[in-house]
């Protein structure tokens, strides 16, 4: 199986390609309830063996970069964080596979230091939906 590489990602919000993202981070959560029931226990005794199910999935997006004045798709990265508004993040590999999340950014932040000498931002995304793309389905795709 070949390795997937970060060179070659793509991340586009609201459809304008934010440049000089420096970390890109996809998580999911999923949280459980317990169903345990009284005849839920361990074989020759009277002690009960837990059970579980999923009970939802969360998913969110962390993305961090070097901050420029005159990029797009920064710019709309902070508009849509400023006003609260929902967005389309699409995130491609080399191959233009990947995925268009439907959410909304939770923070979004800017920050720099006279020690490090570059201006940096961050921001998370909660994701309500998600669709994935396809080599095929993707611009240029078979």
């Amino acid at each position: 199986m070949a390795e997937k590489k970060f060179a070659g990602t793509r991340v586009e919000v609201n459809e304008q390609v934010v440049a000089k993202l420096t970390s890109f981070t996809h998580s999911l959560e999923v949280e459980e309830a317990d169903v345990t029931g009284l005849g839920d226990t361990v074989d020759g005794g009277g002690v009960f063996r837990q059970k579980f199910i999923a009970a939802s999935v969360g998913e969110t997006v962390s993305m961090e970069g070097i901050a420029l004045l005159d990029d797009d798709g920064q710019s709309e990265l902070k508009r849509v964080s400023e006003l609260g508004q929902e967005a389309v993040i699409k995130h491609t590999d080399s191959t233009g596979s990947g995925y268009a999340l439907t959410g909304f950014f939770t923070t979004y932040e800017e920050e720099g230091s006279v020690s490090e000498g570059v201006y940096t931002f961050s921001g998370e995304f909660r994701v309500n939906t998600k669709e994935a793309i396809t080599e095929e389905s993707a611009p240029g795709g078979e």
